[in-house]
């Protein structure tokens, strides 16, 4: 159950940085059915919009975590996700003027449940 305090600090943290970061689109693939190898069949894709940064790992932290050299990381403000959700692996994401990338996983939420940070990778563009 999410209590109220974690739901207004959320909102209060949404609305400090409310224009300041860069837009975004998270882009979510449903999976309806399986194929004859029972692999997911790509389905609709849902789209949210948000606001974030993308960051790169310091090659110390990259080393001693076993991070690809690849990758890089997404701040995702949580309540500036419209309509409301959390990222997921799998997840496609987007930001001004970035190429699109593929969430990895999600290392970190911050305890009040205000930002998430991804580790993503670069793919082409699935639009």
């Amino acid at each position: 159950m999410v209590s109220p305090l974690e739901t207004q600090v959320k909102k209060q943290v949404a609305s400090a940085f409310r224009g300041r970061l860069l837009a975004g689109t998270l882009r979510r693939v449903a999976s309806s059915s399986l194929d004859a190898r029972g692999d997911p069949v790509p389905g609709a894709a849902a789209t949210f919009a948000f606001e974030g940064i993308r960051e790169s790992y310091s090659a110390r932290y990259r080393e001693q975590a076993g991070i690809p050299v690849e990758d890089v990381q997404f701040l995702v403000l949580l309540g500036s996700v419209l309509p409301v959700t959390e990222p997921r692996r799998g997840d496609q994401i987007k930001l001004t003027n970035t190429p699109w990338h593929q969430v990895r996983e999600i290392p970190e939420v911050d305890p009040a449940g205000a930002s998430a940070k991804c580790q993503c990778f670069e793919i082409a563009d699935p639009t």
